[in-house]
């Protein structure tokens, strides 16, 4: 016999799903507040190029336009993507003077409405001076290869190094290898990257609300870039429609949408698109693995030795 019953009754463990069920959760997308206005953000139509002249003109003109913003107009500290690289490797919030990759944001246009920022962004003219490309790992660290960190001298960003046994295979029967691709992903959240930034509070700072997974660790760089006690930056993670891992820190993106809150002095928001989703949020894996593997002939696994080109 069938035991009928409401699935927002008792079975209900998890104490975010009623509000799911019903719709009735907001997401940070859903927030309305009053005065806010909208960021778009232009973006490197080039892999690699040193950056000229960006005219922001014709776009600053545009009906709604608040104010756009470049690396000459808005500074921000360049942002550390990995706690074990080297300086060098530090990311300007708005690019300045180089474009790394398709994506790389030149430039952020503010208006009243997001078609607004979207007119105006179309009009942002950016000269670039193409370099050459490098995409292939292993290419990359060739004697050849174009070097995308000058300053660095390669593109060998970091290595770790564990140690070579030489008696690894010793009574090993047959050493076999072979050569892994672990494909590079993106994370494709249902729900994509944004912010929304009202400055004012708390204590004179900034409240955020951000579908992050880490709020806590979004506080910190964020007070840090705007030079504010982390006491005065408060970040609201509402419910999140999915992360996934890349939700996991803070974005270039946040800091600019919460410096240009600062400046302005209104509440304002970043929307990330689809097509913008996969070129802004950080993909994951990417490796070359070359494996050995010593065995005996019953199977007897002996030693392994490998190289991780990530």
């Amino acid at each position: 016999m069938a035991r009928s019953g409401s699935i927002l009754g008792n079975a209900v463990r998890r104490k975010e799903d009623p509000g799911v069920l019903r719709g009735e959760t907001q997401y940070f997308d859903d927030l309305a507040i009053e005065g806010l206005a909208h960021v778009v953000f232009v973006r490197s139509t080039v892999a690699h190029a040193r950056l000229g002249p960006v005219d922001t003109a014709e776009a600053a003109a545009m009906p709604g336009v608040i104010g756009v913003f470049t690396a000459d107009n808005l500074e921000l500290p360049d942002q550390q993507g990995f706690a074990m690289l080297p300086p060098v490797f530090n990311r300007p919030p708005l690019a300045r003077g180089v474009v790394r990759f398709v994506g790389d944001v030149v430039a952020a246009v503010v208006a009243e409405t997001r078609a607004q920022a979207v007119d105006a962004a179309e009009l942002v003219v950016v000269d670039y001076d193409p370099l050459p490309v490098v995409i292939d790992p292993e290419a990359s660290l060739e004697a050849d290869s174009p070097v995308v960190f000058p300053d660095h001298g390669s593109n060998l960003a970091m290595e770790m190094n564990f140690g070579s046994d030489p008696t690894v295979f010793e009574g090993a029967d047959v050493v076999v290898s072979e050569v892994f691709y672990n494909q590079r992903v993106a994370g494709v959240p249902m729900e994509g990257n944004g912010i929304v930034a009202v400055p004012g509070a708390p204590d004179g700072g900034l409240t955020t609300w951000i579908p992050t997974q880490a709020p806590n660790g979004c506080q910190g760089p964020i007070a840090e870039a705007l030079g504010l006690d982390a006491a005065a930056v408060r970040v609201v993670a509402p419910a999140v429609g999915g992360g996934f891992g890349p939700k996991a820190g803070v974005y270039v993106e946040h800091l600019v949408v919460a410096k240009a809150a600062m400046m302005l002095g209104r509440p304002l928001k970043w929307t990330e698109t689809r097509s913008e989703n996969m070129l802004s949020m950080v993909h994951g894996r990417g490796q070359v693995q070359h494996v050995e593997l010593g065995v005996k002939r019953d199977g007897t696994i002996v030693g392994l030795r490998g190289t991780a080109l990530a």
